[in-house]
């Protein structure tokens, strides 16, 4: 758990002092990152999460619902943090409109509520014995965690903020996932085997609304762009891989 918890904390402080440390932000090279990281938790929410979900005793009307719940909740947050979750400013087109109207507060509420959920995912199954299939969707996060870190910094910059008020916003964002960890490991001992389970569900369905949102951001204008393809096939098969090694 330890381990875990600094694992996900110096992934998002190093993707987003990637950003605070240039004054540029490679677009070139971004897009493909995006690609790769949505095939990858794509497959990792199908070939682990859903199995995951469905192989539990709670009835699979329950665990649809959830997760569709999950799915809207994202769309929510994504009001308010403009698509900060799945990198959306990352992109060169990225115009910030969706942040300019709104205050610096509550974006910082609705990206760190999705962090929090994001370390909550991992509270889940024995992941701590280390087993190949577990240390998959590990791996996933902490991609995701980092790419996520390095759009925050970046729309950070669209508000009057000091450099300092940067550094202390992103260890703060850094810091929610490993909470999110902590907190759901040390409340599940209180919950009910069935609760747990439908707050995997509303996770899972964040996810899937995550992968998707960043498969169809890859290509600008909806155009068909056989790289991005690749590149996101790519990272699906690597998360299809390790599942079916383990």
């Amino acid at each position: 758990m330890v381990i875990l918890f600094w694992m996900l904390f110096f992934a998002a402080l190093l993707g987003g002092l990637a950003v605070a440390m240039q004054s540029t932000i490679p677009a070139s090279v971004l897009p493909f990152l995006l690609a790769f990281s949505g095939g990858y938790l794509l497959a990792v929410t199908l070939l682990h999460l859903l199995p995951e979900l469905f192989a539990s005793e709670i009835e699979p009307l329950h665990i649809g619902s959830y997760m569709l719940m999950g799915f809207f909740l994202q769309r929510i947050i994504e009001l308010f943090s403009g698509g900060v979750e799945h990198g959306h400013t990352m992109a060169s087109d990225a115009k910030h409109d969706t942040i300019h109207q709104h205050k610096v507060l509550p974006f910082l509420v609705c990206i760190t509520l999705h962090a929090l959920l994001d370390g909550a995912v991992l509270v889940h199954g024995h992941w701590c014995h280390y087993a190949t299939r577990q240390m998959s969707l590990v791996a996933g996060m902490l991609l995701h965690k980092a790419l996520e870190a390095f759009a925050f910094v970046g729309v950070l910059r669209s508000f009057s903020l000091s450099r300092g008020s940067h550094l202390l916003y992103l260890v703060l964002f850094s810091l929610a996932s490993p909470l999110g960890l902590w907190i759901s490991n040390y409340v599940k001992h209180y919950l009910s085997g069935y609760v747990s389970t439908l707050l995997l569900a509303i996770v899972t369905g964040n996810f899937l609304y995550i992968a998707a949102t960043i498969l169809f951001e890859a290509n600008p204008g909806h155009r068909f762009n056989r790289f991005t393809f690749w590149v996101s096939l790519l990272g699906a098969s690597l998360a299809a891989y390790i599942e079916f090694l383990g």
